[in-house]
């Protein structure tokens, strides 16, 4: 994979106090960062994403922008035919002690090209990353996940700090090809709710850090509902 340019100074927006507890939070500035290993346990023989391999942007929800099942959560949507979902990759980074463990997440919904997101088909959760790399430096944090799908799908994640401050921003590419970036909004942010554009809350968004790794054919598999899920997977909170 290519190595980011970044931006050398912190910019926070609605981080910095308890006290405010704005749902938004934003790093940025320019120069100097670079994507480390991270924990990268999946081939890149078979991985998608829509990126440019560099990152102008962190970014993420926190407090009233955060609850459970997966109020918060980033996606990045695909259209590649039918096949396997086998493995979803996070580019992620941190404000410096931010990261204390908080669990995460990690879903594929059906849809989000011609339209939002849809029903969950796949959810692996109370996974715990290590050594998320502080800002402006990066690192790609893979989990595995097996999903047969038929058509368009969105895969993405969700950080569980539900009321508190962030465990780590998602990194977003904001000057190269556009992909189809998502993520669900809380009720009571300022922002309509629901599936929205990352565009809405945080400036120019082309895709976000989240790829796919995807084996063509395969027999898909109906979209199940997020009571199914919840029986098949061990949801740890």
């Amino acid at each position: 994979m290519k190595t980011g340019a970044w931006a050398g100074v912190f910019l926070f927006l609605g981080v910095a106090t308890v006290q405010s507890e704005e749902p938004f939070l934003i790093l940025s500035g320019a120069g100097g960062g670079s994507i480390e290993i991270g924990q990268r346990i999946c081939s890149d023989d078979d991985l998608y994403f829509h990126h440019d391999g560099s990152f102008e942007l962190g970014i993420g929800w926190e407090y009233l922008g955060v609850a459970p099942p997966y109020d918060g959560a980033f996606g990045e949507a695909y259209e590649l035919g039918p096949g396997a979902v086998n493995c979803v990759s996070l580019w992620l980074s941190e404000g410096g002690d931010w990261y204390t463990g908080q669990t995460t997440d990690v879903y594929v919904w059906e849809g989000g090209v011609a339209g939002s997101p849809g029903n969950v088909l796949a959810m692996v959760g109370g996974i715990v990353f290590q050594d998320i790399p502080v800002w402006p430096d990066g690192a790609r944090f893979d989990v595995e996940i097996a999903i047969a799908v038929s058509g368009a799908f969105t895969a993405g994640s969700w950080g569980n700090w539900p009321g508190a401050g962030p465990g780590y921003a998602w990194l977003v590419d904001r000057d190269g090809p556009a992909g189809h970036p998502w993520t669900h909004v809380a009720e009571g942010t300022g922002v309509p709710p629901g599936w929205q554009h990352p565009n809405v809350a945080f400036g120019q968004v082309q895709s976000m850090g989240i790829g796919v790794h995807f084996i063509a054919g395969g027999t898909a598999i109906e979209p199940v509902t997020w009571s199914k899920v919840k029986r098949l997977f061990c949801v740890t909170r």
